[in-house]
């Protein structure tokens, strides 16, 4: 049987990095993390790390869609009430 999973709202900052055009240190130091804010299945939480799923398939909880989230870039975690 499929468990059932709590729906969150994670608030976190995700890192940055670029390739397209060069920049120059004065410009890279006025870069900022990007606040970012994903909303899924919990599927694991612990000290390290927040692990979603978005997209479920049968009774036996395959994952196609899945985010990691590394704790350090967390900000905050909401229930998202049904």
């Amino acid at each position: 049987m499929l468990k059932k999973y709590k729906i969150v709202e994670v608030e976190w900052l995700d890192a940055q990095s670029g390739f397209s055009s060069p920049l120059t240190l004065e410009e890279l130091e006025r870069e900022e993390p990007v606040h970012t804010f994903s909303v899924g299945y919990l599927l694991k939480e612990d000290k390290d790390k927040v692990i979603l799923g978005f997209m479920m398939w049968g009774e036996e909880d395959w994952f196609k869609h899945w985010q990691l989230i590394p704790r350090g870039m967390i900000k905050n975690i909401k229930e998202v009430k049904k």
